[in-house]
């Protein structure tokens, strides 16, 4: 499969991830990110049989609760050999952040 869209969350989301929830006072959060950006360019890459490819630089930091919010959730959605199949990832900044995400991935959280 080759690469046919770049997500690159600094420049059409933000450059400061916020919570879990958009209740949670962040309108950067990891629920609106998944809502709005991520799963509809998921899905897309799934529909399309591509991969989506998502740049982690140029952000301040990618709080647990983001993470969680936005790329656990869509694994438990849809599983994370699935996202894994169709995402991957792309940060010089800090490739600590990639593998960060990626764990989130294989092993999220139910909340």
């Amino acid at each position: 499969m080759e690469i046919k869209d770049t997500l690159i969350i600094a420049k059409e989301f933000t450059k400061t991830p916020g919570a879990r929830y958009l209740k949670d006072g962040s309108k950067y959060s990891g629920e609106t990110f998944l809502k709005d950006f991520l799963k509809p360019r998921f899905e897309k890459a799934v529909a399309g049989n591509y991969i989506l490819k998502i740049v982690l630089d140029g952000v301040m930091g990618y709080p647990s609760s983001f993470v969680s919010g936005s790329f656990g959730k869509l694994s438990l959605e849809k599983s994370s050999a699935l996202v894994l199949k169709h995402i991957i990832f792309e940060s010089d900044d800090n490739p600590l952040r990639k593998e960060k995400i990626i764990f989130e991935i294989k092993n999220p959280q139910k909340k």
